[in-house]
């Protein structure tokens, strides 16, 4: 079924309906988010394995596409677009025609497209096609296409069998437009109908027909020679003049069988081959022919840019076709594996193909199609070294050196005017623009471009040492390496406090604005650049102190402020300025990037990825024909609101966390997240073998490019460094190797230039087969995760050797064992019948609940509680007790343990709940209050439950809910309800919400009169110019009219509360639908009570409160940024005269909401945990308690007008009231009190 993205945003319509009808529980249970969806089919949708592997390829009988499988040859621009059907079109950069193939017999022909079967196979560069129909009888025609290898064009090889007499194949080509597409046609951004054979791209189409072949005249553009422009003293005849303007312009030359007959038609007329080719040339040419197929011949169709190839006749054509298929076979033979799954080998056989897309022969792309444009600092490169082409990485890096600035030595940070503050401006001399910073295109200095690209090409220079060891390049690359250490110093970490801030480093930049503050990934990047820097200058010798100090400042500076130590991850950042707050929200880049660069220790590493596994949502990857619930991929964070970049998911970033995952030890989660991305993309999308840039499962964007020159790169080293677990050190002649496949694989292959790996498993003995070919030997660190712990033999090319275990490794018993120098390794295991077995432990406790854990046959070395949630540990032989505390969520500690010889930590992760929690929808009834209460604990819960006048006596047993619970309207109040539950021992209370309750007709409000405190008009929010307080380095920040980002920095939403003041002219108020008056201006110039940790605004506003009060219900509105999601954003506090307090914590996305639009919700990528509070919006003066249901491409819910949102507090009826506190905590944001109204208690 084609999907277009029409149907895509119907479906989205239909889903969020189906969404906010749906229950969805919110738990007090835990106070982290979860990350696991409710619904299994993303978006309600069914997908299908479109492709499915055979060997090498992926095979798909009938598909629907054209054009999605691009084929590429030479290292320019040019490709061929082929597809599920056999229609193919040329892009030499810009649209240079397309081919239709047809049958003819007698009088009756089809489109080769609309044939009854066509089976289409991708492999590795080439797509071949088996096609049947009734007009073939029980014939066969047969298809392989290929690009050139060293030229701009294509070869169809056509063969049959079992053909009637009478049948032709039928082909036409044209519609050279030169047209540039707007991402040179790629998926998800160029329709495919964009390279349909259409009559108005045909229309200055020459064509010249010499026997079996053409030469078409296209476009312009194509330059002139020396000779042609300095002719001397000639006078060109006028057949000479005509012959000189067809030099100016782009060609194509075509080449078919010999017996062909070549026609000139229109292109208007395309109903059928046979109408075409009766057709007479008008305005649209076209080249048509029909030629007789006999099954024992081959036939060939060439078409070229004659510029990229000379002497061309059709003779040659067939060794042509040869020569490229023998090309395309040594390109794909590069990287060669073989494994029990068919799926990753299909994969894998079309890794080096993609990898070669990217290079261009100077350096690495940005992508193969869209963005094709050089950029050093993305991942492609890294595809270089590990897939064995170092002399590709060497050009790639010297090009670049040539690149980098050395002059001038320093400059000022001059945020730029034109940007509205948001990027540095780009001049060189200003502070990013000096010495040390490498520009963007390789062989020589560059203009200024907004990106720090240094970070991740250093991080792959650095890497290609230890794959070559190359010390004559390496004394090469020292002074661009030094400059490019001092200039990160001098620009990101300017306050010398160890912490690096981001600007724009990394692919997912986007949108990422730092505002100068300390930064988990940048400072990971630079932590290893100067411990590397360290040991490599120890090698040619240079002094290595200054930067062995500066690694250690960092890995410092990170641990004591960034990592939480009572959650387990690194935060994204800390701010630099306001309160120099921690944003704990981590971004799959933070999470990877710290392992990827050796800033975390293996124990938070561990932490680290189950941080992901628990707070970053998972996206079933579910198809018919699939295992349900195997598989599932990752968005890039829990961040809101989407604006492009921020929470996507991506296929690098993804198997770049897969690649974590595996240096975690954590192999089967690892392997099951790749695959889970391949199946993702290359089989159930658009476009088979795709290393594609965004998912299908991307809400906004959907499927996104191909071959892209990020996830090629990750993939490299997911196979390479992940799977296989391959890590060269050539700097200290040594290869470590980890193997990462799963543990059930009985064998698994790998062949790349550098190393030949082989693996078999056979009843308890293991086989490695490893051959190394760096030119020299080197000593073998092999570490396999045990399968037992007891081992009978270990021998190293049929020798004993000593082997040792790895008594730092996490999960499970590694064993560890290294050679002697060598370049030849057999090295066989045999394990003894004892398989290990990890002690297992409940998934759910409770706080103060006793865990106890007992080891039976392995020994307590050590614990280690890192994230302190065991108290009072007692240790009795083999068994562990201990109470249960610290933060609910999920929760991790390690156990040293002893089995025979082996040591290990062995982790433990479990959620850790409170006792008694309430679950309860977020959409709940009109005037009535359905919850149930969850008890946690190993006792049975005897107590009540009491709400207003309401009460009930409850008895739950352990680990049980209890059944739902009612509360109707006389016991409920609008919004926020106290719950509390009494047992013997205890009390709880808790909140919940419901919007859809009435006010009672005996209830007393109180309006408070804001109007002497108000300091701001609504209208204006974005309006105003934030220019303090800044960072006074170089960074990127939220544009001065505080919205947008750096990439957005002219982005303004126009707020109009016309609407609401025109509701409020009646009698100076409005009613929320609950019943609740708020007083309103309706005339004045000001009518909202702003705080803000900009300088426009104070931090905090005090407003006097007297009497007394059981509720009060606030009319809020205020901006809201993705930098600042998750954090408490500011807070509502009333102050009683006897000195306590009542606070309404502003968090989001929970409860503090955009005035520009609404959070979207898909229950997957963005999810709410809280019930949506009421929206008014400002423009009507209607209330809304469901968001906008408008899904729309690169767009997320904006009001038009904007909204306010409608908030409330609890207070306490028996205290006096003294003040209201409104206070703003996180920077870039405004928050606004707009009424304020009281519920006055009924004494």
């Amino acid at each position: 079924m084609i999907r277009t993205r029409t149907y895509r945003i119907l479906k989205s319509f239909i889903y969020v309906a189906f969404l906010i009808a749906m229950v969805l529980h919110f738990s007090a249970c835990s106070t982290e988010k979860g990350n696991e969806p409710t619904e299994k089919l993303w978006h309600g949708q069914t997908r299908e394995m479109r492709y499915q592997p055979d060997g090498n390829g992926f095979v798909i009988t009938n598909g629907t596409l054209r054009f999605n499988r691009a084929l590429y040859g030479s290292h320019s621009a040019f490709r061929v677009e082929a597809g599920d059907l056999p229609e193919f079109a040329l892009y030499m950069p810009r649209i240079g025609g397309t081919l239709r193939l047809g049958l003819i017999q007698a009088d009756s022909s089809c489109w080769l497209i609309d044939a009854e079967k066509i089976t289409a196979r991708y492999e590795a560069g080439t797509m071949t096609y088996q096609i049947q129909d009734p007009l073939l009888n029980n014939g066969e025609i047969s298809l392989q296409l290929l690009a050139l290898p060293d030229a701009d064009g294509m070869i169809l090889k056509i063969n049959s069998k079992n053909l009637p007499d009478n049948l032709e194949l039928f082909w036409a080509f044209g519609g050279a437009s030169d047209k540039r597409l707007s991402r040179d046609g790629d998926l998800g951004a160029d329709p495919e109908s964009s390279f349909y054979l259409k009559p108005e791209n045909c229309t200055d189409n020459e064509y010249f027909i010499d026997n079996n072949s053409f030469r078409l005249y296209y476009g312009s553009g194509r330059s002139l020679s020396d000779n042609e422009v300095y002719e001397n003293n000639y006078i060109p005849s006028k057949e000479e003049i005509e012959s000189t303007r067809l030099t100016t312009r782009k060609r194509i030359f075509g080449f078919f069988p010999a017996e062909t007959k070549l026609k000139i038609v229109d292109a208007s007329n395309q109903t059928n081959p046979l109408q075409l080719l009766s057709s007479e040339k008008e305005n649209s040419p076209v080249i048509a022919a029909r030629h007789k197929l006999h099954s024992a011949n081959e036939n060939y169709i060439l078409l070229i840019n004659p510029d990229s190839k000379q002497d061309i006749d059709y003779d040659k054509i067939p060794e042509l076709f040869k020569q490229a298929d023998v090309a395309r076979k040594d390109l794909a033979s590069r990287f060669r594996i073989n494994t029990p799954d068919k799926y990753i080998n299909a994969v894998g056989a079309s890794l080096s193909t993609a990898a070669d897309a990217v290079w261009d022969g100077q350096s690495f792309m940005h992508g193969a199609i869209a963005w094709r444009m050089p950029l050093n600092g993305w991942r492609g490169a890294y595809a270089a070294d590990w897939l064995g082409w170092h002399d590709r990485a060497k050009t790639h890096f010297r090009g670049y050196f040539d690149a980098q600035y050395t002059e001038p030595a320093s400059g000022p940070s001059v945020p730029d005017p034109k940007t509205n503050l948001a990027r540095q401006k780009e001049v060189v001399g200003t502070a990013l623009f000096t010495n040390g910073y490498i520009s963007r295109n390789p062989g020589k200095i560059n203009k200024p471009h907004h990106y720090d690209m240094n970070l991740v090409f250093i991080a792959q220079l650095l890497s290609h040492f230890n794959w070559t060891g190359d010390l004559a390049f390496l004394k090469e690359s020292w002074p661009v390496l030094e400059r490019h250490l001092a200039w990160e110093k001098r620009n990101f970490d300017a306050n010398d406090d160890g912490l690096y801030d981001a600007y724009c480093c990394i692919w997912a930049s986007d949108a990422l604005q730092y505002s100068g503050g300390g930064v988990t990934h940048s400072s990971a990047y630079n932590y290893r650049a100067n411990k590397m820097a360290a040991e490599l200058a120890t090698l040619i010798g240079k002094d290595p102190a200054p930067y062995l100090a500066e690694a250690e400042k960092i890995k410092t500076a990170v641990n004591q402020q960034l990592w939480l130590p009572e959650k387990g991850w690194f935060a994204e950042y800390k701010d630099l300025l306001g309160n120099q707050l921690v944003h704990p929200s981590a971004a799959l880049w933070t999470v990877y990037h710290s392992i990827d660069e050796g800033l975390a220790d293996p124990f938070q590493a561990y932490q680290a990825t189950q941080y992901v596994d628990h707070q970053i949502p998972h996206i079933p990857v579910e198809a018919a024909g699939l295992a349900s619930g195997e598989y599932y991929t990752l968005s890039t964070t829990n961040w809101m609101p989407y604006t492009w970049s921020i929470n996507n998911v991506a296929f690098a970033e993804v198997l770049h966390t897969a690649l974590a995952y595996w240096q975690s030890g954590r192999n089967e989660e690892a392997f099951k997240l790749t695959k889970s991305v391949f199946l993702d993309y290359m089989f159930m999308g658009s476009s088979p073998g795709n290393f594609g840039q965004l998912s299908y499962y991307d809400a906004f964007r959907d499927e996104l490019y191909r071959d892209f020159s990020d996830p090629v790169g990750t993939a490299s080293r997911a196979f390479v460094e992940g799977l296989f677990g391959i890590s060269p050190n050539l700097l200290n002649n040594k290869i470590s190797i980890t193997p990462g496949w799963p543990s059930e694989w009985e064998f698994a292959q790998l062949e790349t230039p550098d190393i030949n790996f082989q693996f078999e498993q056979k009843g308890n003995t293991d086989r490695y087969l490893i051959e190394t070919k760096f030119g020299k030997e080197l000593t073998l660190e092999l570490a396999l995760k045990a399968k037992s712990t007891n081992i009978k033999s270990v021998k190293i090319n049929d020798k004993a050797s000593e082997w040792t275990w790895n008594k730092n490794a996490i999960g499970t018993p590694e064993l560890q064992l290294i050679s002697l120098p060598g370049t030849q390794f057999t090295v066989e295991i045999e394990w003894d019948d004892n398989t290990f077995q990890p002690t297992q432990i409940q998934e759910v406790y409770a706080l103060d609940e006793t865990i106890s854990i007992d080891f039976n046959k392995s020994e307590i070395i050590g614990i280690y509680d890192p994230q302190q949630v065991l108290g009072n540990i007692k240790q009795i032989n083999t068994q562990i007790n201990a109470i249960l505390q610290g933060e609910v969520g999920w929760r991790t500690f390690f156990v040293q343990l002893k089995n025979e010889e082996a040591i290990w930590w062995q982790p433990f992760s479990f959620e850790l709940r409170k006792p008694v929690c309430f679950i309860a929808s977020k959409n709940q009834p009109e005037n009535e209050l359905i919850f149930a209460i969850q008890n946690n604990s190993v006792a049975d819960f005897k107590g009540k439950v009491a709400l207003g006048n309401f009460s009930q006596k409850l008895t739950i047993p352990s680990k049980s809910t209890s059944k739902n619970i009612t509360v109707l309207t006389d016991n409920l109040v609008p919004g926020s309800n106290i719950i509390h539950i009494t047992t013997a021992e205890k009390q709880f209370s808790d909140k919940l919400i419901n919007w859809k309750v009435q006010t009672k007709t005996e209830d007393t409000f109180e309006k408070v009169d804001l109007s002497e405190h108000f300091n701001g008009n609504i209208n204006r929010i974005f309006d105003r110019q934030y220019f303090s307080p800044r960072s006074p380095y170089p960074t990127l920040s939220i544009p001065t009219q505080g919205i947008g980002d750096w990439c957005s920095y002219r982005e303004h939403e126009e707020i109009d509360d016309s609407g609401l003041r025109k509701l409020a002219a009646q009698n100076g108020q409005i009613l929320a639908p609950q019943g609740v008056p708020l007083k309103i201006p309706a005339n004045s110039e000001t009518n909202i009570v702003f705080t803000s940790q900009w300088d426009n605004y104070p931090v905090k506003r005090v407003l006097p409160l007297a009497g007394k009060a059981s509720h009060l219900y606030l009319l809020m509105a205020g901006s809201m940024h993705h930098m600042q999601i998750n954090m408490t954003n500011g807070l509502v506090r009333v102050n009683y005269t006897n000195g306590t307090f009542d606070d309404l914590l502003l968090k989001s996305p929970d409860n503090w909401w955009p005035i520009e639009q609404d959070y979207y919700e898909d229950g997957f990528a963005f999810q709410l945990t809280a019930p949506q509070p009421p929206r008014l919006y400002l423009k009507t003066g209607k209330w809304h308690l469901d968001s906008y249901n408008v899904l729309a491409k690169n767009k997320t819910n904006k009001i038009e007008g904007g909204a306010a949102t409608l908030l409330d507090l609890v207070l306490n009826p028996e205290k006096e009231l003294k003040s209201l506190t409104l206070e703003t905590n996180t920077n870039d944001v405004v928050i606004g009190l707009m009424a304020a109204t009281l519920k006055r208690s009924a004494n």
